[in-house]
């Protein structure tokens, strides 16, 4: 018998998820024998109600959602011997992971073009013991996405943070940072620190390879604005690696630490101080996508 489970944040899509339900459960009874709800009530039920999921053999889990609860459902899944499969229905701001499969953004949009028959294998990080599907990162761009009011983030959506980074950016600062890799280190002042799971930073590709169980290591090591400005023609050309102001390094586990006290950012949520262990778990989880 196939059985999925949908794990829903209420106050996702502008507190309009329960309004998708049905929607959702309609949708996935075309496929599946047996589709069982779990409403989330505060931090880490989604990853309790995950991993209970995947004890239970069951097919797949669809996490209703933002960032963080995708990442949550991510934690209940990842390390378990049966993973189900994963999909998404975008609530949040930003929904970096939905992006990246090609979900479309309206959840209404993203409940009719489900395919289940669609899947792509994606790697997974692990920074100490919380998992991203996207982007780790140091930096004030980071800072200033923590600072975005929850009344921006409702009436801006995602210019909410791309204004508050845009800010951020002019008045950047350097940091002293040590990183350890499987496959080269790197002592010095950087700006900021980029950990990509993915070869898409934003919209442009800037990569050529992708889902490998690599991390992409982009390290910014000047903080002046002309350099920030320097790096725009080579990150539409997709050659942002080549540019002498970054630091480009390929690794599979990563040790960062600082004698600074300095916060990080894991998918547009707060994660932990420096240092941090990170582990890239390689096509891990298989996620139902829209990409062709």
């Amino acid at each position: 018998m196939k059985k999925a489970v949908l794990i829903i944040n209420p106050s996702s899509g502008d507190e309009k998820a329960m309004e998708y339900k049905d929607k959702f459960v309609t949708k996935a009874k075309e496929y599946f024998d047996e589709v069982i709800v779990k409403e989330t009530e505060k931090e880490n039920d989604a990853t309790k109600f995950a991993s209970e999921a995947a004890d239970d053999k069951c097919e797949a889990v669809f996490a209703f959602g933002g960032d963080g609860t995708v990442n949550e459902v991510i934690a209940g899944i990842s390390e378990k011997e049966y993973i189900p499969k994963l999909g998404i229905i975008p609530g949040g701001t930003v929904n970096l992971m939905s992006r990246l499969v090609g979900v479309d953004q309206n959840p209404e949009k993203a409940i009719d073009e489900l395919d289940f028959e669609r899947t792509e294998k994606v790697d997974i990080g692990k920074c100490n013991d919380k998992f991203f599907g996207y982007i780790f990162s140091i930096g004030s761009v980071p800072e200033a996405i923590h600072n975005v009011e929850t009344e921006e983030k409702t009436k801006f959506g995602p210019l909410a943070y791309f204004v508050n980074s845009m800010k951020s950016v002019v008045n950047d600062n350097e940091f002293e940072i040590e990183i350890e890799t499987d496959n080269g280190d790197f002592k010095g002042s950087a700006s900021h620190v980029i950990v990509l799971l993915t070869n898409w930073l934003g919209d442009k590709k800037i990569f050529s390879r992708n889902k490998d169980g690599y991390a992409n290591i982009l390290i910014l090591k000047d903080s002046s604005i002309l350099s920030k400005f320097s790096l725009l023609p080579d990150f539409l050309k997709g050659e942002l690696t080549q540019n002498d102001k970054i630091e480009f390094m390929r690794a599979k586990k990563i040790h960062i630490s600082s004698p600074e006290d300095i916060d990080t950012d894991i998918d547009g949520d707060e994660g932990d101080k420096l240092p941090v262990d990170i582990e890239i778990f390689e096509q891990r989880v298989e996620v139902y996508s829209q990409n062709s």
